[in-house]
């Protein structure tokens, strides 16, 4: 039960100061982190936070708590199996160019590509040939089909 309390006191907290946290002092924290991790960081990420001084990390009036919770919002998404510097400096440049390496997500309903025309003759011929050849498996099938590009345009 104590725990609970705990849980939803850190995720209060985090919800109530995210509205303070401007793009420059996300910058200032992962900053101030990147300085105050070991150069010769060769330690998992959750051990070389454990040992992390969050007092040095404090700006402003911005507490080591505080810090420390929003550190663990923005990597609460982030893939964990490497050291704590290279995922701060991969927040970092999320941080700097939030678009980069992400993909459009399309609406469902968004038009498909048409086929081109080689795929279109190529589905067309095995119809065919698998009716005339039932037994062929789509291997198979493929090989017999299978013709250098521009060839096609022979075939009716």
């Amino acid at each position: 039960e104590q725990d609970m309390k705990n849980y939803r006191n850190l995720k209060m907290a985090s919800h109530h100061t995210q509205g303070h946290w401007s793009h420059k002092n996300i910058l200032r924290l992962l900053e101030n982190m990147e300085n105050n991790v070991p150069h010769n960081d060769r330690e998992t990420f959750k051990t070389t936070l454990s040992h992390l001084d969050w007092e040095k990390i404090a700006f402003n009036h911005f507490s080591a708590e505080m810090c420390k919770d929003k550190w663990v919002e923005m990597s609460s998404k982030m893939r964990k199996l490497r050291t704590l510097k290279e995922l701060v400096l991969e927040a970092k440049e999320c941080v700097k160019s939030p678009m980069k390496g992400k993909k459009w997500e399309k609406h469902p309903d968004f038009p498909k590509k048409p086929l081109t025309a080689y795929i279109r003759f190529f589905k067309e011929k095995r119809a065919q040939y698998l009716q005339v050849h039932p037994e062929m498996n789509n291997l198979a099938l493929t090989k017999v089909l299978r013709v250098p590009r521009g060839i096609w345009r022979c075939f009716g």
